[in-house]
């Protein structure tokens, strides 16, 4: 059983008697709780809610009545809401705000290979709250990174649509590099299918690479849980006019690293989402893509050559 000691009996107490599944990126997530509101999920994650499965994660939800900050080596340190240790069985990941108090508020106890985890909800910290997400983000999000780590895929920062005539096109960019408005430039023009403005995933299907939809959008507020087949991927940078230029396979798994979320805590995830990111610059052509952020940038990719499409392949669940 992947637990701390002192908590041992509030997995007990938690029967599994009432359980929730979502898949994102055709990974299964299973929630299990002796109560219904423990595993009430966000509204974000309706388009991904399946019928109940075996998961390729399974998570366990109980309740205690105060969580401790972890004696122990700490692995990872995010800065913001979450800190990763090391444990025996696998890694201990506390989520701590000041809003909520002094100490973590939940607490994540994970096996390695991040298949199999127990969540511990503080009534110190969440009792008096009407509602509690359970997954809520970046538990969500760190879950499923850690999980695709192994050599399983990889999450990039960028925009994912598909153009009935052209393909899959996945858009890559920092915050504030011009997603949100190629995604609205796309769909005012094209009516284009939507995955993400701001979260793809990255998995190899049938011996093609697909982008996936995320529930974690951007700014424009898109999020699909569909799949299409990847024609091209374009690395966003703003300029004085519409250019687009190839990129070397170093340079592409350079820039393309650049706007990933890699795993930083251990060597392996790392060295695993590299080695994806090389075998994704040798099986789809990566480009840099300076543009202006009007209808000319469309037509722009329009107008360049592109590989045989494979739009026919999307898979769309609304």
């Amino acid at each position: 059983m992947i637990a701390e000691p002192s908590y041992a009996s509030a997995i007990e107490q938690s029967a599994g008697m009432h359980r929730a599944c979502l898949r994102i990126a055709d990974v299964s997530i299973g929630l299990s709780a002796s109560s219904a509101e423990d595993i009430c999920l966000a509204s974000d994650m309706d388009p991904f809610r399946v019928e109940a499965t075996d998961g390729d994660i399974e998570i366990r939800v109980a309740w205690v009545e105060q969580l401790q900050r972890p004696i122990g080596k700490k692995l990872f340190d995010s800065g913001s809401l979450w800190t990763m240790y090391a444990r025996d069985y696998g890694y201990i990941i506390d989520f701590e705000t000041p809003a909520l108090g002094a100490r973590p508020y939940k607490r994540l106890c994970v096996n390695r290979s991040f298949s199999e985890a127990q969540l511990f909800l503080s009534r110190q910290c969440l009792g008096e709250l009407d509602t509690v997400h359970a997954l809520q983000y970046p538990l969500d999000e760190l879950l499923l990174t850690n999980w695709l780590a192994q050599g399983r895929g990889v999450e990039v920062h960028g925009c994912g649509l598909a153009d009935r005539s052209t393909g899959g096109h996945l858009f890559v960019g920092h915050s504030g590099a011009g997603k949100s408005t190629t995604t609205m430039l796309w769909k005012s023009m094209r009516n284009a299918q939507v995955l993400s403005d701001d979260r793809i995933i990255l998995r190899e299907w049938e011996n093609e690479l697909w982008m996936h939809g995320t529930p974690w959008h951007g700014e424009a507020g898109f999020a699909a849980a569909g799949k299409i087949p990847i024609d091209r991927i374009f690395v966003l940078a703003h300029g004085s006019r519409n250019e687009i230029v190839p990129l070397s396979r170093s340079q592409a798994v350079g820039e393309l690293f650049a706007r990933s979320f890699p795993p930083f805590h251990g060597h392996g995830p790392l060295a695993s989402t590299l080695a994806y990111l090389h075998h994704i610059a040798d099986t789809v052509p990566c480009y840099l893509f300076h543009f202006l952020p009007d209808d000319s940038a469309v037509e722009a990719i329009l107008n360049f050559p592109h590989p045989e499409s494979c739009r026919e392949k999307a898979s769309f669940d609304d």
